[in-house]
């Protein structure tokens, strides 16, 4: 049975090509480099390191840098479990000094958008723990649902790490989780380049034939082609959030709740009619917890 495309293999119309081979793999994870640190603000290229997903390259980092305490906000998708081995302690966004000062991590994450769809003030958080903090920890910013504020700069989060991928605002919904990590500053970065060397396509560089497996060059050249015949820029990003958020409002009148604040998710314990029901779901953007239901609103994916 042949397998069945997705709308990213479609979208591009790219079959998996025998011939490719690592300089072709190279020249498609530096593209990417390239429109990601466009895209989102995050120069220079050359400081993101490709990983199959976030918390994969959040925990091989960690090791590597001896990481043994770690905050995160109560607001956070990554929980103590995600990282076994490591004393994590957690705290709402607007109690995390006092934790920090109690528990003393030797680094802090915080989302720019909480899974929930709640803003977080990163850059803010980040600027008081330094102020507070002389030798202050690692300050990571989560940046996977940045999309749904419309993508603000990388370079105005005051973070030292970011972590982050284009799966979930960006690209076509399908099966890429193409992860990425930027490092704001090139003695950090040194020491990332030294963990990810012996990874194929981690680190814009030339790889040895010997490098363990790690990125699909496959995903990348998908990636590469889709965003090259997409011709994105920032202004169309934050024209595409608009959109969302219109969505977003279209959505809340339909189910009858308030479309409250400039986060287009919507986090909600209203009954989603089942025909928009049925419709969010072939779209991939409903997802149910509970008593709760998160819809991402993605104007690009589908109308409602």
């Amino acid at each position: 049975m042949r397998a069945k495309s997705t709308p990213l293999d479609r979208a591009i119309r790219l079959k998996p090509d025998p011939t490719h081979n690592i300089q072709t793999a190279t020249r498609d994870a530096t593209r990417v480099r390239r429109d990601i640190a466009r895209l989102f603000d995050a120069q220079p290229a050359r400081r993101i390191v490709l990983a199959p997903g976030i918390l994969s390259a959040l925990r091989h980092l960690f090791t590597v840098l001896g990481v043994e305490r770690l905050a995160l906000t109560a607001e956070e998708y990554y929980a103590p479990r995600h990282f076994p081995g490591i004393q994590v302690s957690s705290a709402p966004a607007a109690e995390m000094l006092p934790l920090i000062r109690e528990s003393r991590p030797q680094v802090v994450v915080v989302s720019v958008v909480s899974w929930q769809g709640e803003p977080l003030p990163v850059a803010e958080i980040f600027a008081e723990i330094r102020a507070q903090r002389g030798n202050a920890p690692l300050l990571v910013a989560d940046y996977t649902h940045a999309g749904a504020i419309g993508f603000p700069a990388i370079t105005a989060l005051n973070a030292d790490l970011v972590c982050g991928d284009a799966e979930k605002w960006l690209l076509p919904r399908g099966p890429s989780k193409l992860g990425f990590l930027w490092l704001g500053s090139p003695a950090l970065f040194r020491v990332a380049r030294a963990a990810f060397a012996p990874l194929f396509l981690a680190v814009d560089a030339p790889a040895d034939p010997r490098s363990a497996r790690w990125v699909d060059p496959l995903d990348v050249a998908r990636i590469g082609r889709w965003l090259a015949d997409a011709r994105l820029t920032r202004p169309k990003l934050a024209g595409q959030h608009q959109a969302n958020l219109r969505m977003k409002r279209t959505i809340a009148e339909t189910i009858g709740i308030e479309s409250r604040g400039e986060s287009s998710v919507i986090w909600t314990t209203a009954r989603i009619p089942a025909p928009l029901h049925k419709r969010l779901e072939s779209l991939g953007l409903m997802w149910r917890t509970g008593t709760h239901t998160r819809i991402l609103c993605r104007a690009d994916i589908g109308e409602i």
